[in-house]
Protein backbone atom coordinates (compact mmCIF):
# COMPACT_ATOMS: atom_id res chain seq x y z
CA UNK A 1 0.00 0.00 0.00
CA UNK A 2 1.22 3.47 -0.87
CA UNK A 3 1.83 6.03 1.85
CA UNK A 4 1.61 9.81 2.16
CA UNK A 5 3.04 11.82 5.06
CA UNK A 6 1.67 15.24 5.92
CA UNK A 7 4.00 17.52 7.94
CA UNK A 8 7.27 16.61 9.66
CA UNK A 9 7.60 13.89 12.28
CA UNK A 10 6.51 14.97 15.76
CA UNK A 11 9.13 15.03 18.51
CA UNK A 12 6.41 14.28 21.05
CA UNK A 13 3.12 12.50 20.36
CA UNK A 14 0.30 13.18 22.82
CA UNK A 15 -2.43 11.38 20.89
CA UNK A 16 -1.93 8.57 18.38
CA UNK A 17 -5.10 7.74 16.45
CA UNK A 18 -5.96 5.14 13.81
CA UNK A 19 -8.79 5.76 11.33
CA UNK A 20 -10.21 4.11 8.23
CA UNK A 21 -12.23 5.66 5.42
CA UNK A 22 -13.64 4.66 2.03
CA UNK A 23 -13.42 6.17 -1.44
CA UNK A 24 -16.76 5.70 -3.21
CA UNK A 25 -17.06 7.38 -6.63
CA UNK A 26 -20.13 7.44 -8.87
CA UNK A 27 -20.41 9.37 -12.16
CA UNK A 28 -17.51 11.67 -11.30
CA UNK A 29 -18.87 12.39 -7.83
CA UNK A 30 -17.31 11.42 -4.48
CA UNK A 31 -19.34 10.28 -1.48
CA UNK A 32 -18.53 12.89 1.16
CA UNK A 33 -19.45 13.50 4.81
CA UNK A 34 -19.99 17.08 5.90
CA UNK A 35 -19.75 17.04 9.67
CA UNK A 36 -20.15 20.39 11.44
CA UNK A 37 -18.98 22.08 8.23
CA UNK A 38 -15.91 19.84 7.86
CA UNK A 39 -15.49 17.75 4.69
CA UNK A 40 -14.25 14.19 5.14
CA UNK A 41 -14.78 10.76 3.61
CA UNK A 42 -17.09 8.13 5.16
CA UNK A 43 -15.46 6.19 7.97
CA UNK A 44 -13.79 7.20 11.19
CA UNK A 45 -11.87 6.18 14.30
CA UNK A 46 -10.85 2.58 14.95
CA UNK A 47 -11.97 1.43 18.40
CA UNK A 48 -9.64 -0.54 20.75
CA UNK A 49 -9.52 -4.23 19.79
CA UNK A 50 -10.75 -3.62 16.23
CA UNK A 51 -8.75 -4.14 13.04
CA UNK A 52 -8.78 -1.37 10.46
CA UNK A 53 -11.21 -3.33 8.30
CA UNK A 54 -13.57 -4.09 11.21
CA UNK A 55 -13.60 -0.46 12.29
CA UNK A 56 -14.17 0.73 8.76
CA UNK A 57 -17.10 -1.64 8.21
CA UNK A 58 -18.69 -0.56 11.52
CA UNK A 59 -18.33 3.14 10.70
CA UNK A 60 -19.75 2.68 7.20
CA UNK A 61 -22.77 0.85 8.56
CA UNK A 62 -23.37 3.64 11.10
CA UNK A 63 -22.99 6.45 8.57
CA UNK A 64 -24.56 4.98 5.43
CA UNK A 65 -26.66 2.02 6.58
CA UNK A 66 -24.69 -0.35 4.31
CA UNK A 67 -23.64 -3.82 5.49
CA UNK A 68 -20.36 -4.17 3.63
CA UNK A 69 -17.92 -7.05 4.03
CA UNK A 70 -14.14 -7.18 3.92
CA UNK A 71 -14.39 -8.40 0.31
CA UNK A 72 -15.86 -5.04 -0.67
CA UNK A 73 -12.77 -3.14 0.53
CA UNK A 74 -9.48 -2.82 -1.35
CA UNK A 75 -6.61 -1.17 0.59
CA UNK A 76 -5.44 1.84 -1.40
CA UNK A 77 -3.54 4.43 0.61
CA UNK A 78 -2.22 5.13 4.11
CA UNK A 79 -1.94 8.76 5.20
CA UNK A 80 0.12 9.72 8.26
CA UNK A 81 -0.94 13.19 9.29
CA UNK A 82 1.29 14.80 11.93
CA UNK A 83 -0.45 17.74 13.59
CA UNK A 84 1.34 19.96 16.07
CA UNK A 85 -0.98 21.79 18.52
CA UNK A 86 -4.05 20.03 17.15
CA UNK A 87 -7.19 21.66 18.62
CA UNK A 88 -9.68 19.60 20.60
CA UNK A 89 -13.33 19.54 19.52
CA UNK A 90 -14.14 22.55 21.73
CA UNK A 91 -10.75 24.25 21.12
CA UNK A 92 -10.04 24.20 24.90
CA UNK A 93 -6.95 21.99 24.59
CA UNK A 94 -4.16 21.47 22.06
CA UNK A 95 -2.07 18.35 21.59
CA UNK A 96 0.53 16.93 19.25
CA UNK A 97 -1.56 14.42 17.36
CA UNK A 98 -0.64 11.73 14.82
CA UNK A 99 -3.60 10.50 12.79
CA UNK A 100 -2.94 7.43 10.63
CA UNK A 101 -5.76 6.81 8.18
CA UNK A 102 -6.14 3.85 5.84
CA UNK A 103 -8.21 4.59 2.74
CA UNK A 104 -10.06 1.79 0.96
CA UNK A 105 -11.54 1.79 -2.51
CA UNK A 106 -14.79 0.01 -3.33
CA UNK A 107 -15.47 -2.29 -6.28
CA UNK A 108 -18.87 -0.64 -6.75
CA UNK A 109 -20.14 2.69 -5.37
CA UNK A 110 -22.52 2.45 -2.45
CA UNK A 111 -26.02 3.84 -2.06
CA UNK A 112 -26.69 5.94 1.01
CA UNK A 113 -29.36 4.47 3.29
CA UNK A 114 -30.58 5.74 6.65
CA UNK A 115 -27.67 6.56 8.95
CA UNK A 116 -27.39 4.82 12.33
CA UNK A 117 -25.53 7.61 14.10
CA UNK A 118 -24.88 7.85 17.80
CA UNK A 119 -26.86 10.46 19.77
CA UNK A 120 -23.75 12.66 19.93
CA UNK A 121 -23.24 12.50 16.16
CA UNK A 122 -26.94 12.92 15.45
CA UNK A 123 -27.02 16.15 17.43
CA UNK A 124 -24.26 17.57 15.24
CA UNK A 125 -24.74 18.88 11.74
CA UNK A 126 -24.21 15.79 9.58
CA UNK A 127 -24.76 15.41 5.83
CA UNK A 128 -23.73 12.58 3.50
CA UNK A 129 -23.91 13.01 -0.26
CA UNK A 130 -22.13 12.53 -3.58
CA UNK A 131 -20.35 15.72 -4.66
CA UNK A 132 -18.78 16.49 -8.03
CA UNK A 133 -15.04 16.00 -7.52
CA UNK A 134 -13.99 19.27 -9.18
CA UNK A 135 -16.53 21.24 -7.15
CA UNK A 136 -15.36 19.49 -3.99
CA UNK A 137 -11.74 20.41 -4.70
CA UNK A 138 -12.78 24.06 -5.10
CA UNK A 139 -14.63 23.92 -1.76
CA UNK A 140 -11.63 22.32 -0.02
CA UNK A 141 -9.26 24.96 -1.38
CA UNK A 142 -11.43 27.69 0.13
CA UNK A 143 -11.95 26.42 3.67
CA UNK A 144 -11.80 28.94 6.51
CA UNK A 145 -11.36 27.60 10.04
CA UNK A 146 -8.27 25.87 11.37
CA UNK A 147 -10.06 22.52 11.81
CA UNK A 148 -11.62 22.70 8.34
CA UNK A 149 -8.20 23.36 6.81
CA UNK A 150 -6.61 20.38 8.60
CA UNK A 151 -9.20 17.97 7.19
CA UNK A 152 -9.23 19.70 3.80
CA UNK A 153 -5.44 19.37 3.44
CA UNK A 154 -5.59 15.62 3.98
CA UNK A 155 -8.54 15.14 1.64
CA UNK A 156 -6.83 17.19 -1.07
CA UNK A 157 -3.76 14.95 -0.77
CA UNK A 158 -5.93 11.85 -1.10
CA UNK A 159 -7.88 13.24 -4.06
CA UNK A 160 -4.71 14.38 -5.81
CA UNK A 161 -3.21 10.92 -5.49
CA UNK A 162 -6.40 9.16 -6.55
CA UNK A 163 -6.87 11.39 -9.60
CA UNK A 164 -3.27 10.82 -10.70
CA UNK A 165 -3.60 7.07 -10.29
CA UNK A 166 -6.93 6.77 -12.10
CA UNK A 167 -6.68 9.31 -14.93
CA UNK A 168 -4.30 9.84 -17.83
CA UNK A 169 -2.52 12.65 -19.63
CA UNK A 170 -1.90 13.20 -23.33
CA UNK A 171 0.38 16.07 -24.29
CA UNK A 172 0.62 15.40 -28.04
CA UNK A 173 -2.53 15.28 -30.19
CA UNK A 174 -3.65 16.54 -33.60
CA UNK A 175 -6.86 17.92 -35.10
CA UNK A 176 -8.10 18.40 -38.66
CA UNK A 177 -6.31 21.76 -38.69
CA UNK A 178 -3.17 19.76 -39.45
CA UNK A 179 -3.39 16.06 -40.33
CA UNK A 180 -5.88 14.77 -37.78
CA UNK A 181 -9.50 13.71 -38.30
CA UNK A 182 -11.44 15.68 -35.72
CA UNK A 183 -12.31 19.23 -34.73
CA UNK A 184 -10.43 20.42 -31.58
CA UNK A 185 -13.56 20.24 -29.41
CA UNK A 186 -14.20 16.68 -30.62
CA UNK A 187 -10.67 15.69 -29.58
CA UNK A 188 -11.27 17.21 -26.15
CA UNK A 189 -14.58 15.39 -25.72
CA UNK A 190 -12.95 12.10 -26.71
CA UNK A 191 -10.19 12.79 -24.18
CA UNK A 192 -12.74 13.36 -21.40
CA UNK A 193 -14.47 10.10 -22.36
CA UNK A 194 -11.05 8.38 -22.14
CA UNK A 195 -10.52 9.61 -18.55
CA UNK A 196 -7.84 12.13 -19.54
CA UNK A 197 -7.30 14.99 -17.07
CA UNK A 198 -4.72 17.01 -19.09
CA UNK A 199 -4.62 17.35 -22.87
CA UNK A 200 -2.37 19.31 -25.23
CA UNK A 201 -3.53 20.15 -28.76
CA UNK A 202 -0.33 20.27 -30.85
CA UNK A 203 -1.10 20.56 -34.55
CA UNK A 204 1.72 20.52 -37.07
CA UNK A 205 3.03 24.00 -37.86
CA UNK A 206 -0.27 25.76 -37.11
CA UNK A 207 -2.26 27.19 -34.20
CA UNK A 208 -5.47 27.79 -36.15
CA UNK A 209 -7.37 25.10 -34.25
CA UNK A 210 -6.55 26.55 -30.82
CA UNK A 211 -8.85 29.54 -31.33
CA UNK A 212 -11.75 27.15 -32.03
CA UNK A 213 -11.65 25.58 -28.57
CA UNK A 214 -14.46 26.38 -26.13
CA UNK A 215 -12.08 26.55 -23.15
CA UNK A 216 -14.73 27.63 -20.62
CA UNK A 217 -16.90 24.63 -21.45
CA UNK A 218 -14.41 22.07 -20.16
CA UNK A 219 -13.85 22.52 -16.43
CA UNK A 220 -13.04 18.82 -15.85
CA UNK A 221 -9.92 18.76 -18.04
CA UNK A 222 -6.78 20.89 -18.29
CA UNK A 223 -6.38 22.04 -21.90
CA UNK A 224 -2.85 23.06 -22.87
CA UNK A 225 -2.40 25.09 -26.08
CA UNK A 226 0.50 23.81 -28.12
CA UNK A 227 2.07 23.33 -31.52
CA UNK A 228 4.41 20.80 -33.15
CA UNK A 229 6.94 22.50 -35.43
CA UNK A 230 8.92 20.66 -38.09
CA UNK A 231 12.68 21.22 -38.20
CA UNK A 232 14.87 20.93 -41.28
CA UNK A 233 17.44 18.16 -40.67
CA UNK A 234 19.70 16.09 -42.92
CA UNK A 235 18.67 12.71 -41.52
CA UNK A 236 15.51 11.30 -39.97
CA UNK A 237 12.78 13.66 -38.76
CA UNK A 238 12.87 16.31 -36.07
CA UNK A 239 9.75 17.84 -34.56
CA UNK A 240 9.73 20.16 -31.56
CA UNK A 241 6.64 20.56 -29.40
CA UNK A 242 5.82 23.96 -28.00
CA UNK A 243 3.65 23.42 -24.91
CA UNK A 244 1.69 26.09 -23.05
CA UNK A 245 2.26 28.67 -25.78
CA UNK A 246 0.59 32.05 -26.24
CA UNK A 247 -0.97 31.25 -29.61
CA UNK A 248 -1.91 34.91 -30.11
CA UNK A 249 1.76 35.92 -30.12
CA UNK A 250 2.37 37.89 -33.37
CA UNK A 251 5.96 36.67 -33.81
CA UNK A 252 4.78 33.05 -33.57
CA UNK A 253 1.95 33.73 -36.04
CA UNK A 254 4.36 35.29 -38.56
CA UNK A 255 6.79 32.40 -38.13
CA UNK A 256 4.03 29.83 -38.77
CA UNK A 257 2.82 31.77 -41.82
CA UNK A 258 6.30 31.35 -43.29
CA UNK A 259 6.19 27.68 -42.30
CA UNK A 260 2.93 27.35 -44.22
CA UNK A 261 4.52 28.77 -47.38
CA UNK A 262 7.49 26.43 -46.92
CA UNK A 263 5.19 23.45 -46.50
CA UNK A 264 3.38 24.23 -49.76
CA UNK A 265 6.77 24.32 -51.50
CA UNK A 266 7.82 21.02 -49.91
CA UNK A 267 4.45 19.42 -50.68
CA UNK A 268 4.76 20.27 -54.36
CA UNK A 269 8.31 18.91 -54.44
CA UNK A 270 7.04 15.53 -53.27
CA UNK A 271 4.18 15.63 -55.80
CA UNK A 272 6.71 16.34 -58.57
CA UNK A 273 8.85 13.40 -57.49
CA UNK A 274 5.89 11.00 -57.37
CA UNK A 275 4.76 12.11 -60.82
CA UNK A 276 8.31 11.51 -62.07
CA UNK A 277 7.95 7.83 -61.10
CA UNK A 278 4.59 7.47 -62.79
CA UNK A 279 2.04 8.48 -60.14
CA UNK A 280 -0.20 11.29 -61.36
CA UNK A 281 -2.68 13.41 -59.43
CA UNK A 282 -5.74 15.47 -60.29
CA UNK A 283 -4.69 19.13 -60.56
CA UNK A 284 -7.90 20.34 -58.90
CA UNK A 285 -7.17 18.15 -55.89
CA UNK A 286 -3.67 19.62 -55.61
CA UNK A 287 -4.98 23.18 -55.97
CA UNK A 288 -7.63 22.55 -53.30
CA UNK A 289 -5.00 21.34 -50.82
CA UNK A 290 -2.49 24.12 -51.46
CA UNK A 291 -5.20 26.80 -51.14
CA UNK A 292 -6.10 25.74 -47.58
CA UNK A 293 -5.10 27.87 -44.62
CA UNK A 294 -4.61 24.79 -42.42
CA UNK A 295 -1.36 22.85 -42.41
CA UNK A 296 -0.58 20.55 -45.34
CA UNK A 297 1.90 17.68 -45.66
CA UNK A 298 2.47 14.08 -46.64
CA UNK A 299 -0.75 12.78 -45.00
CA UNK A 300 -2.68 14.85 -47.55
CA UNK A 301 -0.82 13.05 -50.34
CA UNK A 302 -1.59 9.74 -48.65
CA UNK A 303 -5.30 10.59 -48.69
CA UNK A 304 -5.11 11.38 -52.41
CA UNK A 305 -3.42 8.04 -53.05
CA UNK A 306 -6.20 6.27 -51.14
CA UNK A 307 -8.83 8.21 -53.11
CA UNK A 308 -7.23 7.13 -56.40
CA UNK A 309 -6.92 3.50 -55.33
CA UNK A 310 -3.12 3.49 -55.35
CA UNK A 311 -2.94 2.34 -51.71
CA UNK A 312 -5.43 1.02 -49.14
CA UNK A 313 -4.49 3.20 -46.18
CA UNK A 314 -2.18 5.92 -44.87
CA UNK A 315 0.31 3.42 -43.46
CA UNK A 316 0.74 1.73 -46.86
CA UNK A 317 1.18 5.09 -48.57
CA UNK A 318 4.05 6.00 -46.26
CA UNK A 319 5.73 2.60 -46.36
CA UNK A 320 5.57 2.21 -50.16
CA UNK A 321 6.04 5.78 -51.33
CA UNK A 322 6.11 8.75 -49.00
CA UNK A 323 9.09 7.95 -46.76
CA UNK A 324 11.31 7.47 -49.81
CA UNK A 325 9.78 10.46 -51.59
CA UNK A 326 10.60 12.70 -48.62
CA UNK A 327 14.22 11.53 -48.60
CA UNK A 328 14.57 11.95 -52.37
CA UNK A 329 13.64 15.65 -52.24
CA UNK A 330 15.00 16.48 -48.79
CA UNK A 331 17.77 18.70 -50.17
CA UNK A 332 15.15 20.89 -51.89
CA UNK A 333 13.09 21.37 -48.72
CA UNK A 334 12.63 24.77 -47.15
CA UNK A 335 12.56 24.95 -43.37
CA UNK A 336 14.03 26.28 -40.13
CA UNK A 337 16.81 24.89 -37.95
CA UNK A 338 16.20 23.85 -34.35
CA UNK A 339 17.70 27.03 -32.93
CA UNK A 340 15.08 29.09 -34.77
CA UNK A 341 12.24 26.80 -33.70
CA UNK A 342 13.28 26.69 -30.05
CA UNK A 343 13.66 30.47 -30.04
CA UNK A 344 10.17 31.16 -31.43
CA UNK A 345 8.55 28.73 -28.99
CA UNK A 346 10.20 30.48 -26.06
CA UNK A 347 9.34 33.87 -27.57
CA UNK A 348 5.68 32.83 -27.40
CA UNK A 349 6.04 31.79 -23.76
CA UNK A 350 6.08 28.07 -24.59
CA UNK A 351 8.11 25.11 -23.37
CA UNK A 352 10.20 23.51 -26.15
CA UNK A 353 10.17 19.70 -25.98
CA UNK A 354 11.86 17.43 -28.53
CA UNK A 355 9.08 15.14 -29.83
CA UNK A 356 9.65 11.40 -30.41
CA UNK A 357 13.45 11.79 -30.38
CA UNK A 358 14.00 8.30 -31.84
CA UNK A 359 12.65 9.60 -35.18
CA UNK A 360 16.04 11.28 -35.67
CA UNK A 361 17.50 7.78 -36.22
CA UNK A 362 20.78 8.69 -34.53
CA UNK A 363 23.15 6.42 -32.58
CA UNK A 364 23.12 7.15 -28.82
CA UNK A 365 26.42 9.05 -28.78
CA UNK A 366 25.44 11.25 -31.73
CA UNK A 367 22.05 11.94 -30.23
CA UNK A 368 23.54 12.95 -26.89
CA UNK A 369 25.96 15.30 -28.62
CA UNK A 370 23.07 16.89 -30.52
CA UNK A 371 20.99 17.10 -27.36
CA UNK A 372 23.69 19.02 -25.50
CA UNK A 373 23.75 21.66 -28.21
CA UNK A 374 19.94 21.86 -28.27
CA UNK A 375 19.94 22.40 -24.51
CA UNK A 376 22.38 25.28 -24.97
CA UNK A 377 19.94 26.75 -27.47
CA UNK A 378 17.08 26.53 -24.96
CA UNK A 379 15.52 23.06 -25.29
CA UNK A 380 13.76 22.21 -22.02
CA UNK A 381 12.78 18.56 -22.34
CA UNK A 382 12.21 15.30 -24.18
CA UNK A 383 9.07 13.42 -25.09
CA UNK A 384 9.99 10.17 -23.36
CA UNK A 385 6.65 8.41 -23.67
CA UNK A 386 5.41 7.95 -27.24
CA UNK A 387 3.78 4.94 -28.94
CA UNK A 388 6.71 4.49 -31.32
CA UNK A 389 9.22 3.98 -28.52
CA UNK A 390 10.40 0.70 -27.06
CA UNK A 391 11.01 0.23 -23.34
CA UNK A 392 14.77 0.38 -23.95
CA UNK A 393 14.44 3.68 -25.80
CA UNK A 394 12.30 5.14 -23.01
CA UNK A 395 14.91 4.09 -20.48
CA UNK A 396 17.70 5.71 -22.53
CA UNK A 397 15.86 9.02 -22.93
CA UNK A 398 14.81 9.11 -19.28
CA UNK A 399 18.45 8.63 -18.26
CA UNK A 400 19.30 11.69 -20.37
CA UNK A 401 16.44 13.63 -18.77
CA UNK A 402 17.93 12.88 -15.35
CA UNK A 403 21.50 13.53 -16.46
CA UNK A 404 20.79 16.95 -17.95
CA UNK A 405 18.00 17.98 -15.54
CA UNK A 406 15.35 18.18 -18.28
CA UNK A 407 11.58 17.94 -18.22
CA UNK A 408 9.93 14.87 -19.70
CA UNK A 409 6.66 14.67 -21.57
CA UNK A 410 4.21 12.00 -22.74
CA UNK A 411 1.84 11.93 -25.70
CA UNK A 412 -0.04 9.55 -27.94
CA UNK A 413 0.44 11.54 -31.17
CA UNK A 414 -3.27 10.93 -31.75
CA UNK A 415 -4.58 11.74 -35.23
CA UNK A 416 -7.70 9.56 -35.52
CA UNK A 417 -8.39 5.96 -36.47
CA UNK A 418 -8.21 6.54 -40.24
CA UNK A 419 -4.72 8.01 -39.95
CA UNK A 420 -3.26 5.94 -37.10
CA UNK A 421 -5.69 3.08 -36.39
CA UNK A 422 -3.66 1.64 -33.52
CA UNK A 423 -3.40 4.93 -31.60
CA UNK A 424 -6.06 6.13 -29.18
CA UNK A 425 -6.09 9.26 -27.07
CA UNK A 426 -3.69 8.65 -24.17
CA UNK A 427 -2.96 5.13 -25.40
CA UNK A 428 -1.92 2.86 -28.19
CA UNK A 429 1.12 0.82 -29.07
CA UNK A 430 3.65 -0.13 -26.40
CA UNK A 431 1.26 0.36 -23.47
CA UNK A 432 1.43 4.15 -23.35
CA UNK A 433 -1.27 5.15 -20.79
CA UNK A 434 0.70 7.63 -18.68
CA UNK A 435 -0.61 9.18 -15.47
CA UNK A 436 1.79 12.10 -15.14
CA UNK A 437 4.87 13.89 -16.53
CA UNK A 438 7.25 16.44 -15.09
CA UNK A 439 6.42 19.00 -17.79
CA UNK A 440 2.79 18.95 -16.62
CA UNK A 441 3.85 19.72 -13.04
CA UNK A 442 6.02 22.53 -14.40
CA UNK A 443 3.08 24.00 -16.34
CA UNK A 444 0.82 23.83 -13.28
CA UNK A 445 3.41 25.69 -11.19
CA UNK A 446 3.63 28.41 -13.83
CA UNK A 447 -0.10 29.03 -13.52
CA UNK A 448 -0.29 29.18 -9.72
Amino acid sequence: MQEIRINDELQRIDIDTEKARIISIKDGCLLTCIYDGIYMLPGGKIDPGETNVEGCLREIKEETGNNLTSKDLTPYLRVINNQRDYPSRDYQRRDNKRITTTYYTLKTPITVHKSLLSDKEARASFELKYIDIQLLITELENTNTEKEQIFATELLHVLGKYIKDHTYIDLHTHTLYSDGMYEPNEVIERAIASNVRALAITDHDTVLGLSKIAYDRYKQIMIIPGVEISVHVEKGRMHILGLDIDYHNPELRNFLNTMHDNNIHNFLNIIDYLESIGISFNKKDIEEITSRSSNIGRPDIAKLMIKQGIVKDVNEAFKRYLIKAYDMVRDKHLGFNYEDVISIIKESGGIPILAHPNSLELPPSEFESLLKDMIKKGLMGLEVYHPNMSDDERKFYMELVDKYHLLYSAGSDFHGEDVKPDITIAGGRNNLYIHDASVLSYIKKRHH
